[in-house]
């Protein structure tokens, strides 16, 4: 048998086959590498749309925060919560939406509405196909209703200068006649442009159940003569000039805080006396003269206050006054004063219960 030992040619076969090795290990290479960057664009995509339903739960918490907010005054239900995400129940941006995570509504009342459950569901977009959703859950907790109301402090500075709301109103108050004793009873709070004037002959009682508030645009806010008792429920207000009278027999009770005017004239120690339950407020200059027309000291004005005394001062700030002249209300100048008969109750606050409803800071969340 013929043997062929002739080898020429080898190393060209030997080049080719290396040639065809290394073109298929370059196209598993190009192949292996394309596929890596195609795969790590669409992880970018996919972290980029679950970032962005991330922000669509932050968007729509800072909606439900503001709503609870505004509604801190009012009871808040689930119907209120739903109609944050308006009537096609979707919350459009951009690169996210939100929705209500079962489909039609986000929110469920839990122990007896104390506690409202809020459940989203946010979706997040990159180029318009890459989609991630991302469950939230939100707690609105109502803490107990609190109290609104005047505080039973005397501490706090309170003047009462500014018209009570909803009051009858009246240009002037004349104390009408009733069988020899004039009597006048007002259930509101009055608020009167002029004067009131008590007395004219007879005995006077006038009850007012809440606030009085005296004007005195004519230059005078009360002026009494004769007997009269005065009863006021609530704070008492003279912003100008009062006139006792001096010979006049006159009794004031006021079950809050009064305000005093600049000028009280015909101060009688043994005529005229005051009951003030809360504090009392003075103007910066006020002049109390006696029936003589001197100025009267702590002897001739029988004031008897349960409060504190405060007086406004020329930067327009009321300060408490430790020396005055007038006297600290104790148990048996209380008996007296209760036993007018122009003695009113204190008036009832109009106190109004608010929810107190917070959003939790914890929040359950779950990727999609």
């Amino acid at each position: 048998m013929k043997t062929f030992k002739n080898e020429k040619g080898y190393a060209l076969l030997m080049v080719l086959m290396l040639i065809l090795l290394f073109t298929v290990l370059g196209m598993g290479l190009m192949a292996t590498n394309m596929n890596s960057a195609k795969q790590f664009s669409t992880k970018e995509n996919q972290v980029q749309a679950r970032h962005q339903a991330e922000m669509g739960v932050l968007h729509y918490g800072v909606v439900l925060e503001d709503k609870v907010k505004r509604s801190s005054a009012t009871a808040i239900s689930c119907t209120d919560i739903d109609a944050l995400l308006g009537t096609t129940k979707k919350l459009s941006k951009d690169d996210y939406f939100i929705e209500p995570a079962n489909g039609s509504a986000s929110c469920k009342e839990v122990d007896s509405g104390k506690l409202l459950e809020v459940t989203i569901k946010s979706t997040g977009t990159v180029q318009g196909e890459t989609q991630k959703k991302v469950e939230a859950t939100f707690y609105i907790d109502n803490l107990g209703s609190s109290l609104d109301g005047v505080a039973e402090n005397t501490n706090i500075i309170n003047p009462p200068l500014t018209e009570p709301e909803n009051a009858q109103k009246r240009d002037s108050y004349i104390v009408t006649k009733h069988s020899g004793e004039a009597l006048s009873t007002i259930n509101n709070s009055l608020v009167i442009n002029k004067s009131l004037s008590t007395g004219r002959g007879a005995s006077t009682v006038f009850k007012a159940k809440k606030h009085l508030f005296i004007k005195g645009v004519n230059g005078i806010s009360l002026d009494t003569n004769n007997h009269a008792c005065i009863g006021v429920g609530g704070n008492f207000t003279a912003l100008n000039k009062i006139d006792w009278g001096g010979q006049s027999s006159i009794e004031l009770l006021v079950r809050q805080d009064a305000y005093f005017p600049t000028s009280i004239d015909n101060w009688k120690s043994d005529k005229t006396i005051i009951f003030i339950f809360g504090n009392l407020y003075l103007p910066e200059n006020y002049t109390y003269k006696t029936h003589n027309n001197n100025l009267a000291v702590k002897g001739d004005m029988q004031v008897y206050i349960q409060g504190k005394v405060f007086q406004n001062s020329r930067s327009n700030v009321f300060k408490e006054v430790i020396a005055h002249p007038f006297y600290k209300m104790d148990q048996t100048s209380m008996d007296r004063a209760n036993s007018l008969s122009c003695a009113v109750p204190k008036m009832e606050e109009e106190n109004i219960k608010t929810p107190n409803w917070i959003v939790q800071d914890d929040i359950n969340i779950s990727y999609q």
